[in-house]
């Protein structure tokens, strides 16, 4: 370890200047310069600042793998000395980010930590933040390890990507390629409206469409109006394949769930009823009770109760 890496650390560099040249003090005259001035003072005290970069000290540690805790512990020592505030400071962020109180259980290395966060529990090494507890000792060995990192989190996107990246692909907004019965068509899309009438009937699924189911099946509120299956020239310009097998579609990407439940509620006559009654039930209750709303020519807005 060097000599200076406590300042290497600690210490940040010194700011100041400016972009800007005109507002440097070398170009002020001396009616612009202030009559009274402390000694620090044109330095913004010294302009140097306390910081932490524990990169050069993370990859001290990194270099040192595979290597005795103990000599790395020596070696590290002969120079972060507790004679000062900063190197203690170095010291404190050096063992924080080795986990030293290791022991084997079934195989695998386990740690107690005595943190507030954990409550001083027993975990496995495999758990523990990789960015606050980067390294551990082993307990047999008596080496330093790193922990390894954990398999990263999917997003939504790539999510919905592995899931429907085989059966639909996006080219336009009104345009979407969906895979049937295992055969690859070109579906036209149009917005669904969220007026009170009928929806129009889906061509995939030969039922209207709920917005949520639309979303849920297609990504975005939208019907398909239209569709046609693309010819050889088109799948080889779009990199697809025909696979013939009918189990190979964007319905069994679905599930049965998905689509039982388009065929049980959308376009059911019981639903459009129900609907109707329930907007006639908000008229009649408007209509009975005048004092709590206000008709306008847009609609119906509530207006505040009388005191």
């Amino acid at each position: 370890m060097r000599a200076d890496m406590h300042k290497v650390i600690c210490e940040e560099p010194r700011h100041g200047g400016g972009r800007v040249k005109q507002g440097r003090r070398a170009n002020h005259t001396g009616d612009q310069l202030p009559k009274l001035e402390g000694i620090k003072q044109r330095h913004n005290g010294g302009r140097k600042h306390f910081g932490e970069h524990l990169g050069p000290l993370k990859r001290w540690l990194r270099s040192k793998l595979g290597c005795d805790w103990n000599e790395i512990y020596g070696e590290a020592a002969k120079v972060i000395k507790p004679d000062s505030v900063v190197r203690a400071h170095i010291r404190f962020h050096m063992l924080e980010m080795v986990e030293r109180n290791t022991f084997m259980r079934e195989g695998e290395v386990w740690c107690i930590t005595n943190y507030r966060w954990s409550g001083g529990r027993e975990m496995p090494v495999s758990e523990l933040g990789k960015r606050w507890h980067p390294f551990y000792v082993h307990p047999d060995t008596g080496v330093l390890c790193e922990i390894p990192d954990k398999a990263r989190s999917l997003t939504l996107q790539e999510k919905v990507e592995r899931k429907f990246g085989q059966v639909r692909k996006q080219i336009s907004k009104h345009c979407l390629l969906i895979k049937l019965r295992g055969h690859w068509f070109e579906c036209w899309m149009w917005p669904l409206n969220n007026h009170w009438e009928a929806s129009p009937i889906d061509v995939v699924f030969k039922c209207p469409l709920a917005s949520a189911h639309a979303h849920e099946a297609y990504g975005y509120p939208v019907y398909c109006q239209e569709k046609r299956q693309l010819s050889g020239k088109e799948l080889r310009q779009h990199g697809l394949t025909n696979s013939g097998a009918p189990a190979d579609c964007l319905l069994s990407v679905l599930g049965d769930d998905l689509v039982g439940r388009i065929h049980r509620t959308n376009g059911n006559p019981v639903r459009c009823w129900l609907q109707c009654r329930i907007h006639f039930w908000i008229e009649a209750s408007a209509v009975q009770f005048p004092s709590y709303y206000n008709f306008s020519i847009g609609g119906m807005t509530p207006s505040d109760k009388p005191v």
